[in-house]
């Protein structure tokens, strides 16, 4: 059984969208933290919330966007679990929430400029839903 993770992410696509790795088509949601950048949504758990509870909170609190959740992947961060999750697709490019530890939510058809983060983890998390 999968230990209970610290933190969860989610990987965010829009029905009816191609799910390509980042530059061949598809779109990914990432929200951009005022010191972090650009990253994908989610945040920790809080005391006696399940996984998908928290992740579900976590994107509409940072995105204002429902959606499902279409497949985990729990093996890709040591404390961390990443769920491809499947949003209604939106008129918007990108638009403003009222979060403070969210800037700007917005589609990217590559990885963004990342400060925090690594292209590469993107990357391999994009191969990783894509081939699913």
């Amino acid at each position: 059984m999968d230990q209970r993770p610290v933190f969860v992410l989610a990987w965010v696509t829009a029905e009816g969208e191609p799910m390509t790795p980042m530059g061949h088509g598809g779109r990914v949601l990432f929200v951009e933290h005022p010191e972090r950048g650009w990253e994908i949504p989610g945040g920790h758990l809080e005391e006696d919330e399940n996984p998908e509870a928290a992740l579900l909170r976590e994107l509409y609190e940072e995105t204002g966007l429902e959606g499902a959740i279409k497949q985990w992947h729990r093996s890709y961060y040591p404390k961390g679990w990443v769920a491809h999750v499947e949003v209604k697709s939106t008129k918007n490019e990108s638009w403003k929430v009222n979060d403070a530890n969210v800037a700007t939510v917005q589609w990217w058809h590559q990885t963004p400029p990342v400060i925090a983060w690594t292209e590469e983890e993107f990357e391999e998390l994009a191969r990783y839903f894509s081939s699913i």
